[in-house]
Protein backbone atom coordinates (compact mmCIF):
# COMPACT_ATOMS: atom_id res chain seq x y z
CA UNK A 1 0.00 0.00 0.00
CA UNK A 2 2.80 2.56 0.89
CA UNK A 3 4.72 1.51 -2.19
CA UNK A 4 1.56 2.85 -4.45
CA UNK A 5 0.42 6.02 -2.84
CA UNK A 6 4.63 6.74 -3.12
CA UNK A 7 4.34 5.91 -6.96
CA UNK A 8 1.23 7.65 -7.49
CA UNK A 9 2.93 11.10 -5.63
CA UNK A 10 5.96 10.16 -8.37
CA UNK A 11 3.63 10.19 -10.66
CA UNK A 12 1.81 13.34 -10.00
CA UNK A 13 5.38 15.22 -9.26
CA UNK A 14 6.60 14.05 -12.89
CA UNK A 15 3.91 15.26 -14.78
CA UNK A 16 3.32 18.34 -13.19
CA UNK A 17 7.55 18.49 -13.63
CA UNK A 18 7.09 17.91 -17.28
CA UNK A 19 4.57 20.40 -17.75
CA UNK A 20 6.41 23.70 -19.39
CA UNK A 21 3.39 25.91 -19.08
CA UNK A 22 3.11 24.95 -15.50
CA UNK A 23 -0.48 24.08 -15.94
CA UNK A 24 -2.06 20.84 -14.49
CA UNK A 25 -2.90 17.77 -16.97
CA UNK A 26 -6.94 17.68 -17.88
CA UNK A 27 -7.06 14.95 -20.40
CA UNK A 28 -10.99 15.33 -20.70
CA UNK A 29 -13.08 12.66 -21.10
CA UNK A 30 -15.54 12.90 -23.81
CA UNK A 31 -19.00 11.86 -24.09
CA UNK A 32 -19.13 11.52 -27.84
CA UNK A 33 -21.66 14.22 -28.84
CA UNK A 34 -23.50 15.06 -32.03
CA UNK A 35 -22.81 12.95 -34.84
CA UNK A 36 -20.02 11.07 -32.28
CA UNK A 37 -22.42 9.45 -30.09
CA UNK A 38 -23.57 6.14 -31.45
CA UNK A 39 -19.65 5.43 -32.53
CA UNK A 40 -18.70 6.44 -29.11
CA UNK A 41 -21.26 3.84 -27.22
CA UNK A 42 -19.58 0.99 -29.58
CA UNK A 43 -16.27 1.99 -28.65
CA UNK A 44 -17.00 1.69 -24.91
CA UNK A 45 -19.04 -1.49 -25.09
CA UNK A 46 -15.61 -2.87 -27.20
CA UNK A 47 -12.84 -1.32 -25.26
CA UNK A 48 -14.74 -2.32 -21.68
CA UNK A 49 -13.90 -6.31 -23.01
CA UNK A 50 -9.86 -5.42 -24.03
CA UNK A 51 -7.24 -6.92 -21.91
CA UNK A 52 -4.52 -3.92 -20.84
CA UNK A 53 -2.27 -5.77 -24.12
CA UNK A 54 -4.74 -5.68 -26.30
CA UNK A 55 -5.25 -1.54 -25.32
CA UNK A 56 -1.54 -1.71 -26.30
CA UNK A 57 -1.65 -3.52 -29.41
CA UNK A 58 -5.06 -1.26 -30.35
CA UNK A 59 -2.42 2.26 -29.76
CA UNK A 60 0.28 1.26 -31.31
CA UNK A 61 0.88 1.13 -34.91
CA UNK A 62 3.88 -1.29 -36.34
CA UNK A 63 5.59 -1.43 -39.87
CA UNK A 64 7.71 0.59 -42.18
CA UNK A 65 5.64 3.73 -43.00
CA UNK A 66 7.62 4.88 -46.17
CA UNK A 67 7.19 1.77 -47.95
CA UNK A 68 4.42 -0.91 -46.49
CA UNK A 69 2.45 1.54 -44.48
CA UNK A 70 1.64 1.09 -40.73
CA UNK A 71 -0.76 -1.11 -39.11
CA UNK A 72 -2.62 -1.65 -35.61
CA UNK A 73 -2.87 -5.05 -34.72
CA UNK A 74 -5.50 -7.59 -34.85
CA UNK A 75 -7.53 -9.02 -31.43
CA UNK A 76 -8.93 -12.09 -32.93
CA UNK A 77 -11.04 -13.18 -30.41
CA UNK A 78 -13.33 -10.14 -30.26
CA UNK A 79 -13.01 -9.90 -34.54
CA UNK A 80 -11.32 -6.89 -34.60
CA UNK A 81 -9.32 -7.26 -37.96
CA UNK A 82 -7.15 -4.47 -37.06
CA UNK A 83 -6.37 -1.35 -39.35
CA UNK A 84 -4.01 -0.32 -42.05
CA UNK A 85 -3.19 3.41 -42.05
CA UNK A 86 -0.96 4.95 -45.08
CA UNK A 87 0.08 8.56 -46.40
CA UNK A 88 -0.73 10.54 -48.35
CA UNK A 89 -2.72 13.36 -49.79
CA UNK A 90 -1.82 13.31 -53.13
CA UNK A 91 -2.29 9.62 -53.38
CA UNK A 92 -1.51 5.90 -51.49
CA UNK A 93 1.79 5.60 -50.96
CA UNK A 94 3.87 2.73 -51.88
CA UNK A 95 1.76 0.88 -53.96
CA UNK A 96 1.70 0.20 -57.65
CA UNK A 97 -0.90 1.84 -59.86
CA UNK A 98 -1.98 4.84 -57.66
CA UNK A 99 -3.07 8.11 -58.68
CA UNK A 100 -0.73 11.19 -58.49
CA UNK A 101 -3.46 13.77 -57.43
CA UNK A 102 -2.96 17.99 -57.42
CA UNK A 103 -0.88 18.86 -54.24
CA UNK A 104 -2.88 20.63 -51.80
CA UNK A 105 -0.81 23.97 -52.51
CA UNK A 106 -2.64 23.68 -56.59
CA UNK A 107 -5.65 22.93 -55.57
CA UNK A 108 -6.09 25.56 -53.31
CA UNK A 109 -5.60 27.58 -55.83
CA UNK A 110 -8.33 26.35 -58.09
CA UNK A 111 -10.60 28.49 -54.94
CA UNK A 112 -13.05 25.57 -56.37
CA UNK A 113 -15.06 23.73 -52.95
CA UNK A 114 -16.48 21.45 -55.56
CA UNK A 115 -12.82 20.29 -56.82
CA UNK A 116 -11.54 20.43 -53.33
CA UNK A 117 -14.08 17.94 -52.32
CA UNK A 118 -14.01 15.57 -55.48
CA UNK A 119 -10.14 15.43 -55.16
CA UNK A 120 -10.51 13.80 -52.13
CA UNK A 121 -13.55 11.77 -52.69
CA UNK A 122 -11.24 10.42 -55.22
CA UNK A 123 -8.17 10.07 -53.26
CA UNK A 124 -9.93 8.58 -50.00
CA UNK A 125 -12.09 5.77 -52.85
CA UNK A 126 -8.77 4.78 -53.69
CA UNK A 127 -6.93 4.27 -50.45
CA UNK A 128 -10.66 2.56 -49.41
CA UNK A 129 -9.75 0.35 -52.63
CA UNK A 130 -5.47 -0.44 -52.18
CA UNK A 131 -7.33 -1.94 -48.53
CA UNK A 132 -6.69 1.14 -46.11
CA UNK A 133 -8.73 2.45 -43.41
CA UNK A 134 -7.16 5.76 -42.67
CA UNK A 135 -5.03 8.12 -44.66
CA UNK A 136 -2.53 11.11 -42.79
CA UNK A 137 -3.70 13.67 -44.85
CA UNK A 138 -5.09 16.41 -45.62
CA UNK A 139 -2.15 18.76 -44.25
CA UNK A 140 -2.71 22.27 -42.69
CA UNK A 141 0.21 22.38 -41.27
CA UNK A 142 2.57 24.06 -42.19
CA UNK A 143 0.06 26.77 -42.76
CA UNK A 144 2.72 28.39 -44.59
CA UNK A 145 5.04 30.61 -42.76
CA UNK A 146 8.22 30.34 -43.81
CA UNK A 147 9.31 30.08 -48.08
CA UNK A 148 11.75 27.69 -46.71
CA UNK A 149 9.53 25.31 -45.45
CA UNK A 150 9.88 21.73 -47.28
CA UNK A 151 6.15 20.75 -46.87
CA UNK A 152 4.17 24.05 -48.07
CA UNK A 153 3.72 22.40 -50.99
CA UNK A 154 1.50 19.66 -49.12
CA UNK A 155 -0.59 22.43 -47.80
CA UNK A 156 -2.92 25.02 -49.18
CA UNK A 157 -2.02 28.87 -48.33
CA UNK A 158 -0.82 31.40 -45.38
CA UNK A 159 -4.06 32.49 -46.09
CA UNK A 160 -6.11 30.56 -43.03
CA UNK A 161 -9.87 31.07 -44.19
CA UNK A 162 -8.84 29.60 -47.88
CA UNK A 163 -6.57 26.79 -46.20
CA UNK A 164 -9.37 26.52 -44.02
CA UNK A 165 -11.74 25.89 -46.51
CA UNK A 166 -10.20 23.77 -48.61
CA UNK A 167 -8.88 22.03 -45.13
CA UNK A 168 -12.47 20.97 -44.53
CA UNK A 169 -13.90 20.17 -47.83
CA UNK A 170 -10.83 18.00 -48.17
CA UNK A 171 -11.36 16.26 -45.01
CA UNK A 172 -15.12 15.67 -45.67
CA UNK A 173 -14.43 14.44 -49.48
CA UNK A 174 -12.08 11.72 -48.00
CA UNK A 175 -14.00 10.66 -45.65
CA UNK A 176 -17.15 10.70 -48.03
CA UNK A 177 -14.86 8.10 -50.46
CA UNK A 178 -14.45 5.60 -47.32
CA UNK A 179 -11.15 6.40 -45.67
CA UNK A 180 -10.36 7.67 -42.24
CA UNK A 181 -8.86 11.17 -42.54
CA UNK A 182 -6.04 12.09 -39.92
CA UNK A 183 -5.00 15.97 -40.59
CA UNK A 184 -1.80 16.74 -40.04
CA UNK A 185 0.91 18.39 -38.31
CA UNK A 186 -0.58 19.96 -35.21
CA UNK A 187 0.45 22.59 -35.01
CA UNK A 188 3.06 25.61 -36.03
CA UNK A 189 4.93 23.02 -37.87
CA UNK A 190 6.63 25.71 -40.07
CA UNK A 191 10.04 24.29 -40.74
CA UNK A 192 11.75 20.98 -41.69
CA UNK A 193 14.73 22.41 -40.59
CA UNK A 194 16.09 21.09 -36.43
CA UNK A 195 12.74 19.03 -35.84
CA UNK A 196 14.37 16.17 -34.71
CA UNK A 197 17.78 15.38 -33.28
CA UNK A 198 19.34 13.09 -34.82
CA UNK A 199 18.19 14.22 -38.60
CA UNK A 200 20.38 17.18 -38.04
CA UNK A 201 22.99 15.88 -35.95
CA UNK A 202 23.93 13.63 -38.61
CA UNK A 203 23.39 15.93 -41.65
CA UNK A 204 26.42 14.81 -43.71
CA UNK A 205 29.28 16.95 -42.97
CA UNK A 206 27.89 19.13 -40.26
CA UNK A 207 27.18 18.56 -36.49
CA UNK A 208 24.56 20.81 -35.28
CA UNK A 209 24.35 19.07 -32.19
CA UNK A 210 21.16 20.21 -30.88
CA UNK A 211 19.24 17.92 -27.80
CA UNK A 212 15.96 18.95 -28.55
CA UNK A 213 13.52 20.11 -31.14
CA UNK A 214 13.00 23.94 -32.16
CA UNK A 215 10.50 25.44 -29.95
CA UNK A 216 7.68 27.68 -32.04
CA UNK A 217 7.06 29.81 -29.51
CA UNK A 218 3.63 31.91 -30.15
CA UNK A 219 0.89 33.79 -27.96
CA UNK A 220 -2.36 32.96 -28.47
CA UNK A 221 -3.99 35.82 -30.45
CA UNK A 222 -1.41 34.70 -33.15
CA UNK A 223 -1.97 30.64 -32.49
CA UNK A 224 -6.12 31.15 -32.92
CA UNK A 225 -6.52 33.81 -35.63
CA UNK A 226 -4.00 32.20 -37.46
CA UNK A 227 -2.28 28.88 -37.27
CA UNK A 228 -5.60 26.99 -35.49
CA UNK A 229 -8.42 28.82 -37.72
CA UNK A 230 -8.24 25.72 -40.54
CA UNK A 231 -8.16 23.18 -37.72
CA UNK A 232 -11.57 24.53 -36.39
CA UNK A 233 -13.05 23.46 -40.02
CA UNK A 234 -11.55 20.35 -39.86
CA UNK A 235 -13.15 19.20 -36.75
CA UNK A 236 -16.60 21.25 -38.27
CA UNK A 237 -16.09 18.46 -40.93
CA UNK A 238 -15.70 15.26 -38.90
CA UNK A 239 -12.25 14.79 -38.97
CA UNK A 240 -11.42 11.57 -37.62
CA UNK A 241 -7.77 11.70 -36.44
CA UNK A 242 -5.48 14.49 -36.25
CA UNK A 243 -1.68 14.25 -36.10
CA UNK A 244 0.78 16.00 -33.58
CA UNK A 245 3.86 17.69 -35.03
CA UNK A 246 7.17 16.85 -34.94
CA UNK A 247 8.42 20.28 -33.37
CA UNK A 248 7.78 22.19 -29.73
CA UNK A 249 5.09 24.84 -28.85
CA UNK A 250 6.17 27.41 -26.24
CA UNK A 251 8.85 25.07 -25.28
CA UNK A 252 6.95 21.79 -24.52
CA UNK A 253 7.09 18.77 -27.10
CA UNK A 254 3.70 19.12 -29.57
CA UNK A 255 2.84 15.74 -28.67
CA UNK A 256 2.88 16.16 -24.80
CA UNK A 257 1.43 19.35 -25.08
CA UNK A 258 -1.51 19.53 -22.63
CA UNK A 259 -2.72 23.22 -23.22
CA UNK A 260 -2.49 22.00 -27.25
CA UNK A 261 -4.22 18.85 -27.08
CA UNK A 262 -6.21 18.99 -24.33
CA UNK A 263 -7.62 22.17 -23.02
CA UNK A 264 -7.64 23.55 -27.26
CA UNK A 265 -8.33 20.36 -29.56
CA UNK A 266 -10.37 18.21 -27.38
CA UNK A 267 -11.89 21.25 -24.98
CA UNK A 268 -12.22 24.08 -26.67
CA UNK A 269 -12.77 22.48 -30.60
CA UNK A 270 -14.78 19.84 -29.25
CA UNK A 271 -12.47 17.31 -31.61
CA UNK A 272 -13.84 13.90 -30.71
CA UNK A 273 -11.16 11.67 -32.92
CA UNK A 274 -7.89 10.50 -31.83
CA UNK A 275 -4.21 11.60 -31.60
CA UNK A 276 -1.88 10.15 -33.25
CA UNK A 277 2.04 10.88 -32.97
CA UNK A 278 4.60 11.53 -36.35
CA UNK A 279 7.80 8.87 -36.57
CA UNK A 280 9.52 10.10 -33.59
CA UNK A 281 7.39 12.82 -32.55
CA UNK A 282 7.20 10.96 -28.92
CA UNK A 283 9.57 12.06 -26.24
CA UNK A 284 7.82 10.70 -23.31
CA UNK A 285 5.14 7.52 -22.24
CA UNK A 286 2.78 8.49 -19.59
CA UNK A 287 2.80 12.22 -20.39
CA UNK A 288 2.07 11.94 -23.83
CA UNK A 289 -0.92 9.82 -22.79
CA UNK A 290 -1.95 12.12 -20.13
CA UNK A 291 -1.83 14.95 -22.03
CA UNK A 292 -3.74 13.81 -24.55
CA UNK A 293 -1.66 11.82 -27.35
CA UNK A 294 -3.57 8.03 -28.25
CA UNK A 295 -1.96 6.61 -30.81
CA UNK A 296 1.59 5.89 -30.90
CA UNK A 297 3.36 5.46 -34.50
CA UNK A 298 5.65 2.57 -34.69
CA UNK A 299 6.06 2.16 -30.77
CA UNK A 300 8.64 5.02 -30.96
CA UNK A 301 11.47 2.79 -31.75
CA UNK A 302 12.62 5.87 -33.44
CA UNK A 303 15.92 7.13 -31.93
CA UNK A 304 14.22 10.71 -32.35
CA UNK A 305 11.89 10.01 -29.94
CA UNK A 306 11.58 7.62 -27.01
CA UNK A 307 12.28 4.09 -27.75
CA UNK A 308 10.36 1.82 -25.07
Amino acid sequence: MIFFVVSVFLLIAVANAQNGTGETYNNPISSGFGNWSQAYEKARAFVCQLTLTEKVNLTTQTGTGATYGYELGIIPRLGFRGLALDDSPTGVRGTDYSSAYAAGLNLAMSWDRDLMFLQSYGNGAEHKAKGNNAAYAPVVGPLGRAPEGGRIWESYSPDPYLSGVAFGQSIAGMQAGGTIAIGKHFVLYEQEHFRQVREWNDYGILSFNITQPYSANCDDRTLHELYLWPWYDGVYNGMGGVMCSYNQVNNTQSCQNTRLLNDILKGEMGFQGFIVSDDGSQHSGVLSAIAGMDMTILGETSPNGIVS
